[in-house]
């Protein structure tokens, strides 16, 4: 990996600590969810990078893939678990971070559990780990705390403009030839839970990513495809971030070009046993030290 290369990494590191610190700090009971994702993102934009995928904000047995929705009046709960995932870029060279916040306390050795188990993961990364060590060590980790790893949610290796790509890097012990090498990007993070250690799509999605041009009906949805290829390319956006179609037509438009093929859509992620989840993440340079970029 170039030099250059290597200093954007570690400058969009940055800047997403710096976000995920400011989340720390407005992340309270009653904060508005849409004003707290505008924050972090203008966090993002103020400090010269660009957001690499929509804040997610998920409670409680949402896992992942939850933000803020157009015009969304939710707030968040005293006894809320509070996902915050953050993604930012520099020239498509993306740093991507979670953190679980909670009040008075609440589920403290669960956070614990996922903080511990990326930590210990990031102990082992080096050239040559294997990938299936890397799921073996989180998996017991979270399960010493007496709690279950989420089996079907994984850490990803990263690529320029790209949130994921290549092979899946396992929570759980997964038999695998698959190693670390020099020069790759991952992001680890570990997800725990009391539920049933497992996610599914819900029925709500507000975060999209533009796949292909397809022929569609509504021109509304015409312009929006065109828009979201132009200024979003091959990474996620937000529902919210649409400054037209409004209302119903947007939800047509997006609805169209999902069943059409044009848009991936990105349902929210729910525990299958309505149990909590909490999670932690960093994105880690492998190198002979590796560079955890947003620690």
């Amino acid at each position: 990996m170039e030099k250059e290369t290597i200093e954007k990494y570690i400058q969009a590191g940055k800047i997403a600590k710096k976000a995920i610190e400011l989340s720390k700090k407005i992340v309270k009971p009653g904060a508005s969810i849409l004003e707290t994702a505008q924050k972090i993102e203008s966090e993002i934009t103020k400090n010269n990078a660009q957001i690499a995928f929509p804040t997610n904000i998920s409670t409680n047995d949402i896992a992942a893939h939850d933000t803020a929705f157009p015009n969304d009046t939710r707030t968040f709960k005293d006894n809320d678990i509070i996902k915050i995932d953050i993604g930012v870029h520099i020239d498509g060279y993306i740093a991507d971070t979670a953190t679980t916040i909670s009040f008075n306390n609440n589920k403290a050795d669960m956070l614990k559990a996922s903080r511990e188990a990326l930590k210990n993961a990031i102990k082992i990364i080096r050239p040559g780990t294997n990938l299936g060590d890397i799921g073996k060590t989180i998996q017991e980790t979270i399960e010493s705390f007496g709690y279950k790893p989420v089996s079907n949610l994984s850490g990803h290796y990263l690529g320029q403009y790209l949130i994921h790509t290549g092979t899946s890097i396992p929570n759980i012990k997964t038999d695998t030839d698959v190693t670390l090498k020099e020069g790759d990007a991952i992001a680890i993070e570990p997800f725990a839970t009391d539920g049933a250690g497992a996610i599914r799509d819900g029925s709500r999605a507000a975060i999209y990513r533009f796949t292909q041009n397809k022929p569609v009906r509504l021109q509304a949805a015409r312009k929006l495809l065109t828009f979201a290829q132009k200024n979003y390319s091959t990474l996620p956006f937000a529902s919210r971030w649409l400054k037209e179609p409004k209302g119903f037509m947007l939800d047509a438009a997006l609805k169209q070009l999902v069943q059409a093929g044009a848009l991936q859509e990105y349902a929210v992620l729910k525990e299958i046993g309505g149990g909590t989840v909490t999670q932690a993440e960093h994105t880690i340079l492998i190198q002979e030290k590796p560079i955890v970029t947003t620690a």
